[in-house]
C-alpha cells in the first residue's frame, strides 16, 4: 500500500498530463514521429533525476551549499523564460528560426522532474527507511508518466497549425503564472529560514 500511494503522489506531483500541452507547444516544429522519440527521452531523463535526488538530492545540495529553496527559485526562472518565449516568439521577418530540440531542460527538468517532485522524493526518502520502496514507486509512476508524454503528440494531431499557436500562446501564460508561483513559494522558503 505504501509503494501505490507513493506512485500516486509523484504520478500526480509531476503532472505529465497537464504540463502536455506545454511540452507540445515547445516541440511544434518537429514531426509527429520526432516528437514521440523527444518525449520517450525527456521521460526516461526525467526518471534519472527523480532517481538521482532520492539518492544524492540531499548531499548534492549541501555540498553546492545550495539551499532547497534555491532549486524552486531556478526552476521558476527557468520557466518564466521559456514561458517568454512563447508568448513572445522572436521571428524577423525574412529569417527562419532554427528549430531547437529541446534537450534535459526544460522538458525533463523543471517541467516533469521539477523542484516540486524533488523535494517531495528527498522528504519521502527520509521518512521511509527501505530505499527500494522509493525506488519501486518512482518505477511504477514513471512508467505512466513516460506513456502520458508519448501519447501526448497525438493532440497536435488533432489540433493543427493554428490550434497549435494559439494553445502555445496560452499554455505561455500558464506557464509564466506556475513560473510566478514557484518564485513566491521560494520566497516564502527563503523568509522562513531568516
Amino acid at each position: 500500500m505504501e509503494i501505490l500511494s507513493l506512485t500516486i503522489l509523484f504520478y500526480i506531483v509531476a503532472n505529465p498530463i497537464g504540463n502536455s500541452p506545454i511540452i507540445l507547444a515547445l516541440i511544434k516544429d518537429f514531426d509527429f514521429s520526432h516528437q514521440k522519440s523527444i518525449m520517450l527521452r525527456e521521460g526516461i531523463f526525467a526518471f534519472f533525476i527523480a532517481l538521482f535526488f532520492q539518492f544524492f538530492g540531499e548531499v548534492f545540495l549541501h555540498a553546492l551549499l545550495v539551499e532547497p529553496y534555491s532549486l524552486t527559485y531556478c526552476g521558476g526562472i527557468l520557466l518564466f523564460l521559456v514561458a517568454l518565449r512563447m508568448i513572445f516568439p522572436q521571428l524577423d521577418e525574412g529569417v527562419k528560426e532554427e528549430k531547437r530540440e529541446p534537450y534535459f531542460v526544460p522538458i525533463s527538468t523543471p517541467l516533469i522532474a521539477g523542484p516540486g517532485l524533488m523535494t517531495v522524493i528527498m522528504a519521502k526518502t527520509q521518512e521511509t527507511p527501505e530505499w527500494w520502496v522509493i525506488t519501486a514507486a518512482l518505477i511504477f509512476a514513471f512508467i505512466p508518466i513516460v506513456l502520458s508524454l508519448v501519447g501526448a503528440p497525438y493532440m497536435q494531431r488533432i489540433l493543427k497549425k493554428r490550434g497549435m499557436i494559439a494553445l502555445e500562446q496560452l499554455m505561455g501564460m500558464i506557464l509564466m503564472l506556475i513560473a510566478v508561483d514557484m518564485v513566491v513559494n521560494a520566497t516564502i522558503k527563503f523568509l522562513n529560514t531568516r
